[in-house]
């Protein structure tokens, strides 16, 4: 596999010498640990994901850094998140540690690390780092002339790349049988090691059943008691899956935005799907082509940009305050980027062919800060500005 700049390991670069312990954590395959280890290779690396590592640190934290003396990379930390409570009692330890799952919302970080510790959340490959360009991505903000790093590519290119998929270890090819071969394989190692032990899965076929209808959801609002009559599952079991697929790293959840006691707003998150190659297999879309061509074509170009700006902050240690807009009167934004001082509204479409109208929600939206410049993402191949304050432009010029 091809040696890639990683835009999380320029990143740490950048902070210089690290005296506090880092979380890198994101879904299984995403390269977490090539990424740690390419910058850190004089650092011992230990995996909890062998037994008899596993049960020193179960059964003994202090004794497991004894043997394992920091600097050191500590790979599956999620097997052992009593771990946590010894990390954190010592001062200026440079200890890494990898998990394949979020843990930001686990009762250990929240009681042990937070705020303790470096957190970032790494993703499958941005469209930066596919070009061996990750150290020149930035956080997206709109702006009236944005960047023009990366070369454009068409509009099939375009789609044959969300139907491949982000992760590092994909060898790019158009043949069918090496694409579904991968991706069976990766979906059965995520329900192995990282799906099966936190649920009660009585029927496998049961649990691809609502991955598949999950996958057909991406980009839209999630929808709990549809989704469990789809596959005759209840409700509440539905949203336990949903938590884990979101603590996996397999969905993204975008926050509505609403303002408190307003009944005007539309309050459900709506669903992503973090890799659309995974999304892709999940529903048979078995060519670029096919996708590109099928029903799914808008939502799975929503999805790609959604996660591609969501990468461009996480993979740059920063939090992305990310909602999306729906009031009664159907008044809808795609993406609200929040900052201190105000909104920056962007919509995205599934066209080669940008006009005012597809923007016209932005000034329409009820919201409690003043809005800023904003974007239409779409497939043209001309930068264009719609208006003085809202420009059109290309996913490859984010």
């Amino acid at each position: 596999m091809r040696f890639i700049r990683r835009s999380v390991v320029e990143y740490l670069k950048k902070l210089g010498n690290i005296d506090k312990p880092v979380i890198i954590a994101g879904m299984r395959g995403v390269g977490k640990s090539s990424a740690i280890i390419s910058n850190y290779e004089n650092i011992p690396c230990v995996s909890l994901s062998n037994i008899k590592e596993m049960l020193s640190a179960s059964n003994n934290g202090s004794m497991f850094f004894k043997q394992h003396k920091a600097p050191v990379i500590i790979k599956d930390i999620q097997y052992v998140l009593s771990l946590l409570k010894y990390i954190a009692s010592e001062d200026n330890q440079k200890i890494f540690m990898i998990a394949n799952q979020q843990l930001d919302c686990t009762n250990e970080y929240n009681k042990y690390m937070k705020d303790k510790c470096i957190y970032l959340e790494l993703m499958g490959l941005s469209i930066y780092e596919m070009a061996n360009m990750g150290h020149m991505q930035k956080p997206f903000v709109p702006s009236k002339r944005p960047p023009c790093i990366i070369s454009k590519k068409s509009v099939h290119h375009t789609f044959k790349l969300i139907w491949r998929g982000f992760f590092p270890d994909y060898e790019e090819t158009d043949k069918f049988s090496e694409w579904d071969s991968f991706y069976s394989r990766k979906i059965e190692e995520i329900l192995q090691k990282d799906i099966n032990d936190k649920i009660n899965i009585v029927n496998k076929t049961a649990f691809l059943n609502f991955l598949t209808v999950a996958a057909g959801c991406t980009a839209h609002e999630l929808n709990i008691t549809e989704i469990a009559e789809k596959i005759n599952t209840a409700p509440n079991t539905v949203k336990s899956w949903v938590h884990i697929l979101e603590q996996a790293g397999i969905i993204y959840l975008l926050k509505p935005y609403y303002m408190e006691n307003k009944k005007r707003y539309i309050k459900a998150p709506k669903i992503y799907m973090t890799d659309t190659g995974l999304a892709s297999w999940l529903l048979s879309l078995n060519s670029a082509e096919e996708l590109e061509k099928s029903e799914y074509s808008s939502s799975f170009f929503e999805t790609f940009v959604i996660i591609e700006l969501l990468k461009s902050y996480r993979h740059n240690g920063e939090k992305a305050e990310f909602y999306y807009y729906r009031d009664n009167s159907k008044i809808t934004v795609d993406l609200l980027i929040e900052d201190e001082e105000c909104f920056y509204p962007v919509n995205i479409k599934n066209t080669s062919d940008p006009k005012i109208e597809y923007v016209s929600s932005f000034t329409k939206a009820v919201l409690h800060k003043k809005l800023g410049y904003g974007a239409l993402i779409c497939l043209t191949d001309i930068y264009k500005e719609l208006n003085s304050e809202i420009t059109a432009l290309s996913i490859w010029e984010i």
